[in-house]
């Protein structure tokens, strides 16, 4: 043998020469010291060994005890010998090759261990707990003896961990195989088989014959959550019935009965396992689903909370691991010069969002169409106040400058159009050959470079302009008196230049205050109806926040999303189908608040509500329901925000 300092390997080999798993302590003592005598010079490591090896020796024994490798045990009260388990684990590993060729031998049991072998050189363990485990994850050795525990007083099966439960599985399959090969029990369990499924007796004939004649197919048969899987379940509780109404067992019927208790218990595990990927693909369907909704656009911290339709959170279907795998291959994997399925981008305070490549430029247009509005009469307002003010700035007359204020203002009233316009993706979209039948004639680049803002936004700096003088009074049109005026009434320069809020800022503090004031009504008024009001009305304002951009106002995104499901080109036309629905809107709501609980007007409970109405007659014929749906949601907040006292 090579040379080695290991002890366990020595006494491997010790054992192997004995051919016995008990060595006695004395003689291994000795071989010890006559081996490190001959293999001083190629291992000095050794020395230790020479005179007096028990000291040394022991405390590696100590350390192949704690690993349960060996066990130590008193033969007489003066001898010790060393029970060495990995013996076992190689001679019953033996007897796994034997059965995978001669299915009539039986497995192995504690029976086959010598009389007077320590209990404790066995891990026992559940069946189905240390299969289902070792299916999830096995790391092959030479530690472990299991001892599987069976239903119903089974004897128990010897496993070593240096076999597969693999292996462990196609040897009890085979010995039903090869009992079932028997004239007489093939043609009883046939029978029975066919009795059971009437109609389908072609169908049970050929897997009957199928499964018993291709051993080479059965472990597929077994995990496969097909008709046949049916079958088979189905099979496994008639042998098992039969088998355990035997009184007096042959060795053969213990086998083929522990055969199928151990192909029970994977069979269970498969299905299970079936089960648990298909509600995990089903809810990570659901996931993409919800993602493709508006507002298209998600951090992670919202994925995480997403429910299904009935209000269950996805996350728990499946776990947070699973669930970043699917987010690292939708926004990785991609074809050749392709785009991924998903991207990321992030905003200027470095706030990272998921977003389906397919709504990335729909988004943009419903942004740009939402943020022109908003930009437009920021800028409007602010030039008034600045011309008013007798001022006069760079951008009112530079283009550059101009476009740069665009810039500024589009991060400020729309940052997720800001993040969008600057991503890294943006320009390969345009030549993504995935782009959608309608996206994909849309251009934001020239020759490689974004459109001016100006261009983006459809704005004219001097019509701005124009329209900010016609808002100042007459007489700033007239050079005498506007120019004595300026010197009379133009404030200092720390006034001019004094921080503007944005709209949605504004927006904020208003409802701030709102809410306040609510509060301070419902403690002064004491009344059961004001305070179900309030409570309702304050549920209202939270939900918004779950639906509105910080950056938004709910009549914002109310006239952005109707601006998408709308589509009817006439003025009159367009505002008698858009009070059609919010008069169906009202109507519902008006229902549902007679019996809503005031804690239940939550997000989760909203979207539903809104799901539901979606499906009214009255709303099929209205196209992009994802819009309407929206939409709906935003309403309904709007409506209950806005209950009178």
């Amino acid at each position: 043998m090579a040379t080695t300092t290991s002890i366990l390997v020595l006494l491997k080999f010790f054992a192997s020469r004995q051919k016995g798993a008990t060595v006695d302590y004395t003689d291994f003592c000795e071989y010890l010291k006559r081996y490190s005598a001959h293999h001083l010079e190629e291992q000095p490591s050794l020395a230790c060994y020479l005179e007096d090896p028990v000291p040394a020796l022991q405390t590696e024994l100590d350390k192949l005890i704690e690993s349960r490798l060996i066990v130590i045990v008193n033969t007489t009260p003066e001898k010790q010998a060393i029970v060495v388990i990995p013996f076992y684990i190689e001679r019953f590993s033996e007897r796994y090759k034997d059965i995978s060729v001669n299915p009539s031998l039986p497995f192995p049991s504690e029976a086959d261990l010598p009389k007077h072998t320590p209990k404790e050189i066995v891990t026992r363990e559940n069946s189905a707990d240390l299969i289902g485990r070792l299916l999830k994850h096995e790391e092959l050795n030479e530690k472990t003896l299991y001892g599987l525990t069976l239903p119903h007083s089974a004897p128990s099966i010897l496993l070593p961990s240096n076999v597969s439960v693999v292996t462990l599985l196609e040897d009890a399959i085979g010995k039903i195989q090869n009992m079932l090969r028997k004239e007489e029990h093939h043609d009883y369990f046939l029978k029975k088989l066919t009795v059971s499924n009437p109609g389908r007796e072609m169908i049970v004939k050929n897997f009957f014959n199928a499964f018993v004649d291709r051993s080479d197919h059965s472990l597929e048969t077994l995990s496969q959550t097909t008709e046949s899987f049916y079958l088979w379940n189905q099979l496994c509780f008639f042998i098992k019935q039969d088998y355990e109404k035997i009184k007096d067992y042959t060795q053969e019927d213990l086998s083929c009965l522990q055969a199928v208790y151990i192909t029970e218990v994977g069979a269970n595990y498969f299905k299970n396992e079936a089960q648990e990927n298909a509600r995990r693909e089903g809810a990570l369907k659901a996931l993409e689903n919800l993602m493709l909704k508006p507002p298209y656009y998600f951090t992670f911290d919202e994925i995480t909370k997403f429910t299904d339709v009935k209000g269950l959170p996805l996350l728990g279907q499946y776990t947070e691991d699973e669930l970043k795998d699917y987010l690292h291959k939708k926004t990785q994997e991609a074809p050749v010069q392709e785009l991924p399925e998903m991207l990321i981008f992030k905003t200027f305070d470095d706030q990272r969002y998921f977003i389906f490549k397919s709504k990335v430029l729909p988004l943009i247009l419903r942004l740009c169409t939402d943020a022109r509005i908003s930009v437009l009469d920021a800028i409007k307002t602010h030039w008034s106040e600045v011309l008013k003010a007798f001022d006069v700035l760079p951008e009112m007359k530079d283009q550059k400058a101009f476009e740069d204020r665009l810039e500024k203002e589009i991060r400020i009233q729309s940052p997720i159009l800001s993040a969008l316009l600057h991503s890294s993706f943006l320009p390969l979209l345009s030549y993504d050959a995935s782009g959608g039948d309608d996206t994909s004639k849309i251009s934001l680049f020239v020759n490689g470079q974004l459109l001016p803002y100006s261009d983006i936004l459809l704005m004219s700096r001097q019509e701005i302009l124009n329209d900010a003088k016609i808002m100042l009074p007459f007489w700033y049109s007239m050079p005498v008196i506007s120019w004595i005026m300026k010197m009379l009434l133009r404030p200092p320069k720390k006034q001019r230049e004094k921080p503007r809020k944005t709209k949605a800022e504004i927006y904020r503090e208003e409802e701030s205050a709102k809410r306040k004031e609510d509060e301070t009504t419902a403690m002064i008024a004491q009344n059961a109806t004001i305070s179900k009001k309030v409570a309702l009305r304050d549920a209202a304002r939270n939900a918004e926040q779950a639906f509105v951009p910080s950056s938004s106002t709910l009549n914002r995104e109310l006239d952005s999303y109707e601006h998408i499901w709308n589509k009817q080109l006439g003025k009159e036309s367009h505002k008698n189908l858009t009070e059609d629905v919010n008069s169906l809107i009202r109507d519902y709501i008006r229902k549902v608040l007679r019996t809503m609980k005031t804690d239940g007007f939550t997000p989760d409970r909203i979207h539903s509500l809104a799901e539901s109405l979606i499906n009214a007659p009255g709303l099929q014929k209205i196209g992009e329901h994802d819009a309407l749906l929206m939409y709906i949601k935003l309403y309904m907040v709007k409506l209950v925000k806005n209950i009178p006292m």
